[in-house]
């Protein structure tokens, strides 16, 4: 994986109420945090903070699970996330 430049970084894809948007921060080239900014989502909030705790931790979006009973959220902040390090400026 190309690396993302250090920053705040947007995505945003659909989720299964409607957009879901995180902010995915990178520090000296590693993932320091993925955050959910805006959702409609009504249920499944441990995917809110689940996955991306996930993602985190595995320094990636691959290989990432999406949380029981909350598939399309899960994805959602998975796809948000890989955009934004997609449209990130390379180190």
């Amino acid at each position: 994986m190309r690396r993302a430049a250090d920053g705040v970084h947007h995505g945003r894809s659909t989720g299964y109420a409607g957009p879901v948007e995180v902010d995915v921060t990178v520090r000296d080239g590693r993932l320091e945090s993925v955050r959910v900014t805006r959702h409609q989502e009504k249920q499944f909030y441990s995917a809110l903070t689940d996955t991306p705790q996930q993602i985190v931790q595995k320094q990636s979006v691959q290989g990432v699970d999406a949380v029981s009973g909350a598939t399309i959220t899960s994805e959602a902040i998975i796809n948000a996330t890989a955009k934004a390090l997609a449209a990130a400026p390379r180190r």
